[in-house]
């Protein structure tokens, strides 16, 4: 039983049936299955264009070309984010330029961290929701301002509510990862969607990516179904967090609206939760990404909230007696 995985996907036999079938059909690559999936997708992000890809970095990348980047651009991206992020900016030849975190709200950025490293050069600006953290319509209406491509990092998110569709739909772009520990799956895969329809034209015109092909559509079309089931056990168990937790540990959070693809807390030892042989703990990002590829850079509200975050468990296939265990052992590290 132990330990308690930090992540782990849900499906059901609804999700195994809807991949026999497809097997059974011998239709597994590239036919109606990948359309249906798109079709979903477009219906329920409320974005016009959708594109399906092998990954959600491939998805970036893919967006990047068709920027067509030349020497000395500049993509603006959080020094908080997953490594690959980086890895598809260098692969365009465009140049990353990492900026900080908010100092109030430590696990997001704001407009003005983003003004601060703003140059000439700058082509686009690459947004991410930490956690499944959502921004505030104001503060992405003044990012927007800027004037350069505005893109929407939905690995950890996915829009639910009215509200949080109409935010993303200020970006020109948005990309989504649906690997396994995603908050819904394909196995492997990726996607971007839309409304600016010359971006669109020119990443169809020039897309190497084959895209997903109908084995991993078919889970990803059961998948979608659950997702508003999957976002309200999310909540239902950051509830329980919120309850039975420190209050010193959940202060951070409690700042934000998220749907809480991560439930982060504020710590003081982090190896002790990482050493637990009961639960899989993680910090909130594996590295920071200036730390490693421009150490000269100075960002303190990162580096300040990198030592203290640890992320538990939350995904819908959480047990009573494992959230139960989760919180036992939570407390127990922190109050030794």
């Amino acid at each position: 039983m132990y330990p308690i995985p930090h992540s782990k996907p849900y499906l059901d036999k609804k999700d195994i049936e809807s991949v026999r079938q497809t097997i059974l059909s011998k239709n597994i690559a590239n036919n109606g299955k990948s359309q249906e999936f798109k079709n979903l997708l477009s219906k329920y992000l409320h974005k016009e264009y959708v594109e399906l890809y092998s990954s959600g970095t491939t998805a970036f990348y893919e967006i990047l070309l068709a920027l067509e980047i030349k020497q000395d651009d500049e993509i603006l991206i959080p020094a908080y984010i997953c490594e690959s992020v980086y890895k598809a900016v260098k692969k365009s030849k465009a140049k990353p330029v990492f900026y900080d975190n908010d100092e109030n709200y430590p696990w997001i950025t704001s407009y003005k961290q983003i003004e601060k490293k703003l140059s000439y050069n700058t082509k686009a600006i690459l947004i991410n929701h930490t956690f499944g953290i959502q921004y505030s319509i104001e503060e992405i209406l003044k990012i927007k301002s800027i004037g350069k491509i505005l893109i929407e990092d939905c690995a950890h998110f996915i829009p639910n509510k009215e509200k949080d569709r109409k935010i993303s739909n200020i970006f020109d772009i948005s990309f989504y990862s649906f690997n396994a520990t995603k908050l819904l799956t394909t196995g492997e895969g990726g996607a971007i969607a839309t409304n600016n329809k010359e971006l669109f034209s020119k990443i169809i015109e020039n897309k190497i990516d084959p895209g997903m092909p109908d084995l991993n559509c078919s889970l990803g079309i059961s998948q979608i179904k659950k997702l508003p089931f999957f976002l309200e056990k999310r909540e239902e168990i950051a509830n329980i967090y919120l309850e039975k937790l420190e209050t010193s540990m959940t202060k951070e959070i409690k700042k934000y609206e998220s749907i809480y693809f991560r439930f982060p807390i504020i710590v003081k030892d982090q190896e002790k939760f990482l050493s637990s042989k009961r639960v899989c703990y993680r910090k909130g990002v594996d590295t920071l990404l200036h730390k490693k590829y421009e150490k000269s850079t100075e960002l303190k509200n990162v580096e300040n909230i990198f030592k203290k975050t640890i992320s538990i468990p939350i995904y819908p296939s959480l047990t009573k007696k494992e959230i139960k265990i989760i919180i036992e052992e939570t407390l127990r590290i922190y109050g030794s």
